[in-house]
């Protein structure tokens, strides 16, 4: 194996290649999750799973600090918007729930349709007399305020 003459000449090789390679990349590439992992094994020791956890941790991290970051107020906003739509709909259904358990069920619909034709029944029994007695007072308040009739 050849060392190096001087104890910076490994770091001075790999700089002209750095440099080389910095215009080029205006933007930043992100790792991805398995050069990550193999970041953490390198750096930390730590068994494959554990550097999974560790990633996945950061990544979660990275997450909160976007969503609670003050740049993303709007989509806060949008959030507690979306969030207060889900609640309307909630209760709305709630209440939907609530009127369908109140509903009568087959014998008390089979009663009340009873109930309401043995009504119409007496109400179709009832009503000539009804008519009657109403056209009997009309008549009685028309001859009463006609004048023709008092002459």
């Amino acid at each position: 194996m050849k060392q190096p003459t001087f104890p910076n000449a490994a770091a001075e090789e790999t700089k002209p290649e750095q440099n080389q390679t910095a215009p080029k990349q205006k933007s930043k590439k992100f790792p991805t999750a398995t050069e990550l992992i193999s970041h953490y094994q390198k750096q930390g020791g730590l068994e494959p799973a554990e550097a999974s956890v560790k990633v996945i941790e950061d990544l979660q991290n990275a997450l909160v600090r976007v969503a609670s970051s003050s740049k993303n107020a709007s989509s806060k906003s949008k959030l507690l918007a979306d969030a207060r739509k889900i609640d309307a709909i909630s209760g709305r259904l709630a209440v939907v729930d609530a009127k369908l358990e109140t509903k009568p069920g087959y014998v008390e619909t089979f009663a009340l349709g009873l109930a309401s034709g043995a009504a119409l029944n007496g109400i179709s029994a009832v009503w000539p007399h009804v008519t009657r007695g109403i056209g009997q007072v009309w008549s009685a308040v028309k001859s009463g305020t006609d004048p023709s009739a008092a002459s």
